[in-house]
């Protein structure tokens, strides 16, 4: 991942060349496309792959970058992730003439006119604001296209302790730019469901072994060894299996979603096997 990635016309390389070094010199990581080459299927992803995985976008813009086809692909993809864009001005341009993309955004302007070092600090403090939320954005838009070109392959998805803070980040994005966009939602409620359908699925064996369990035992004992064991053993040991086959059963049909019923719900019926036996089955 890049810190920021520079869309520009080949016509402002100069002043690009100096952004990047004094932006690199300062420690960020910056993608910049210095190649002049003409856009293939290969070039395109590679440019939108680094888009996506840099957590500002900056356009230079001067009359040249807006009337770039290349340009206005690179922002018009940008705005689609809701990434972080700002439009940096290097020459004047026509502002009626300028996309609504771009327009409605804050500038900055880098002209021969401006003072370059004042400039470059309002950038800095662009670049830095809601720092930790953009990377969190960059981070879960790359992992989401990644699931997406994967053809939504479940082992792409989030997990854990990944997934809880990507659901707390969309609880908090109402108050935060830039907002998720509609694959994020899409990827984390895929996260979501796949999470919830591996919990059930484990419960489901646990439940299952047991209810095996019980059943085996209870088979055991009345059917294989019943004339061995005394009718006192029995009645001892019976809680042991029959809260097996209890707990299978609660498990099925109350805590599919939540071990914590299932245990309840037994603990529940071995205070009343308890009673029952202790109490009522010795006067039977």
């Amino acid at each position: 991942m890049a810190d920021v990635f520079i869309s520009y016309s080949r016509n402002d390389s100069d002043f690009v060349r100096a952004l990047y070094n004094r932006l690199t010199g300062d420690g960020r990581d910056v993608w910049v496309d210095w190649q002049d080459i003409p856009p293939s299927a290969d070039w395109l992803a590679d440019i939108e792959r680094a888009i996506d995985a840099s957590d500002v976008f900056l356009f230079i813009m001067s009359p040249d970058s807006l009337s770039s086809k290349t340009c206005a692909r690179e922002y018009e993809y940008a705005a689609l992730g809701n990434k972080r864009i700002v439009p940096v001005v290097v020459r004047d341009v026509d502002a009626e003439a300028t996309p609504a993309i771009i327009r409605h955004l804050n500038w900055l302007f880098f002209r021969d006119s401006e003072d370059f070092d004042a400039t470059y600090k309002l950038l800095i403090n662009t670049i830095e604001t809601d720092l930790a939320w953009v990377r969190a954005h960059t981070r879960l838009l790359v992992r989401a296209k990644e699931w997406k070109a994967n053809e939504s392959d479940p082992s792409f998805l989030l997990a854990g302790s990944d997934l809880e803070e990507s659901e707390h980040w969309l609880v908090r994005s109402f108050e935060h730019d830039p907002k998720p966009v509609e694959l994020q939602l899409d990827y984390v409620a895929a996260s979501r469901a796949e999470e919830t359908r591996l919990h059930r699925s484990q419960l489901r064996g646990f439940y299952l072994v047991s209810l095996i369990y019980g059943l085996l035992q209870t088979s055991i004992s009345y059917i294989v060894v019943f004339d061995e064991i005394s009718e006192e053993g029995l009645v001892a040991l019976s809680p042991l299996w029959v809260l097996g086959i209890v707990f299978g059963i609660f498990g099925f049909t109350l805590g599919r979603d939540s071990l914590r019923r299932s245990v309840i719900a037994t603990a529940i019926a071995g205070v009343l096997l308890y009673f029952f036996f202790s109490a009522i089955f010795p006067a039977l």
